[in-house]
This record gives structure tokens, C-alpha cells and sequence, in this order.
């Protein structure tokens, strides 16, 4: 036998031939584990999110039941703002997207809270519009939650038997 088919018998056994697929496999499976891991910091980040915006409208939801009518400071709370400051804490809400309404005792929607003052019964705080974008390799989108309100009882509205205090 001569010396040129002694070395190509090892490559027909898969001897020197292991070493490109073991690095081929090791690609897939590593490029899956490394998506896995960033789906699951991903989820987690927006999880994380949501809570923290029905943490917003819940503190908003309690303010505006005892601030005036107006009082900027529940929607600086419902995106979790310094009071002081004109930011939102919450990435991809801001002061606009907070939505308050003053509301009867059934459910219904006052349009005009301040001439019908003694009808308030409930507060809704809401957050419209908020998206955030995913951080997904590959995958382009926003994450948008719906349906992000609370409602509390009305008290006092900042209103006092001798002024209105604000907040």
C-alpha cells in the first residue's frame, strides 16, 4: 500500500474531519442558547415593565382621588415622574400618554368634572399609547400594553370645608 492512501484512510473514518463538525454544532447551538437567553432577559424586562406601569396608575389612581381637579402631580405619578421634574421614569411613557377621568357612581364618564362636582364618585387614571421596543436579536417590534388603568373612590379632590389644597 502506498503512503498516499495510509492518509486518506483516517478522513474516511471521520478522524480529521470531527473537528469542522464539532465547531459547525457548537454554532448552532450556541447562536440557539444565546437567543434563548436574550428572549428570556427580554421577557422578563417587559414583565418587569408592565408592573411597574399598573404601580404608576394604581399611586396616580390614589392621588387624584385627593388632589384637585387638574393637580398635575397624579399623572407625574402614574409614569412615575419626580414631581419636581418634567421627565417620565418609565421608558417610552410620558405625561401625555396619561389619561385621567372623573367618573359617576354607575361607571359613566363625566365630560365636565368641575360643574359636576358632587356627581364624582370614582377616578380612573389610564396610560394610552406606551410602546417599548424589543431588544430581541432579529426581531423588530414594540411591546404595547393595553388596558393599563385603575380606578379608585373619590375622597376629598383637594377640596377642605374652608379651601381647595393642592397637592
Amino acid at each position: 500500500m502506498n503512503t498516499s492512501q495510509k492518509s486518506k484512510t483516517p478522513l474516511a473514518k471521520g478522524g480529521c474531519s470531527a473537528r469542522g463538525s464539532t465547531a459547525v454544532e457548537f454554532a448552532i447551538v450556541a447562536g440557539t442558547l444565546v437567543l434563548t437567553i436574550f428572549i428570556v432577559i427580554d421577557l422578563s424586562r417587559l414583565v418587569y415593565l408592565r408592573m411597574t406601569l399598573e404601580e404608576g396608575v394604581r399611586r396616580a389612581a390614589r392621588l387624584a382621588a385627593v388632589c384637585p381637579i387638574g393637580d398635575p402631580l397624579p399623572a407625574k405619578a402614574a409614569v412615575l415622574a419626580d414631581p419636581a421634574a418634567q421627565a417620565a421614569a418609565i421608558p417610552g411613557a410620558g405625561l401625555t400618554n396619561v389619561s385621567i377621568q372623573y367618573l359617576t357612581a354607575e361607571g359613566g364618564v363625566i365630560t365636565d368634572p368641575i360643574t359636576s362636582f358632587s356627581s364624582i364618585a370614582l377616578v380612573r387614571v389610564s396610560l394610552i399609547g406606551v410602546q417599548t421596543p424589543l431588544l430581541i436579536p432579529f426581531v423588530s417590534g414594540v411591546f404595547a400594553p393595553t388596558n393599563v388603568s385603575s380606578t379608585a373612590g373619590a375622597e376629598s379632590l383637594g377640596v377642605s370645608p374652608t379651601a381647595v389644597t393642592p397637592c
